[in-house]
């Protein structure tokens, strides 16, 4: 797997907020409920991403989570980097231990051959071109569900 659970429901997350109109907030628990990830996980995610700046958050009963940056400048490579070590590029896909120095691994060769092209994807794609592709679009006019 390239990303931990953590970076990969922060990325869920992210995408899922990208895909609602810009005007509405959303419960932590509507997010885990439609990206069917654990609640309590979840809370530990938005509050780092809330930390860094990535999401916002208001209390009380017209409150919730919405992006607080815009989502084509959000790129994988920085959400990637909040929760794993970049070392994660180099460990050996197999498990065999760092990758490169073990000669048992048959894909050493090729993962070294292609972790810069795997490097650069991260820093190219945002969480709005995964937004522009994800089955959660809405209609901008749609708010049936939002907190705003």
């Amino acid at each position: 797997m390239l990303f931990s659970h953590s970076a990969a429901y922060a990325i869920r997350a992210l995408v899922w907020l990208a895909c609602q109109p810009k005007e509405t907030r959303w419960l932590a628990t509507d997010v885990a409920r439609e990206e069917r990830i654990p609640q309590p996980y979840l809370s530990k995610v938005l509050g780092t991403l809330k930390a860094e700046g990535f999401v916002n958050s208001i209390r009380g009963p017209r409150g919730g989570y919405a992006l607080a940056e815009d989502p084509s400048r959000i790129t994988l490579r920085r959400i990637a980097s909040l929760f794993d070590s970049e070392d994660r590029l180099n460990e050996c896909v197999l498990a065999y231990g760092d990758c490169g120095s073990c000669n048992s691994c048959p894909m050493s060769a090729l993962w070294h051959d292609h972790s810069e092209a795997i490097s650069s994807f991260l820093d190219f794609i945002t969480i709005e071109a995964l937004a522009m592709r994800s089955k959660h679009r809405t209609d901008a006019g749609d708010d049936t569900h939002g907190h705003a």
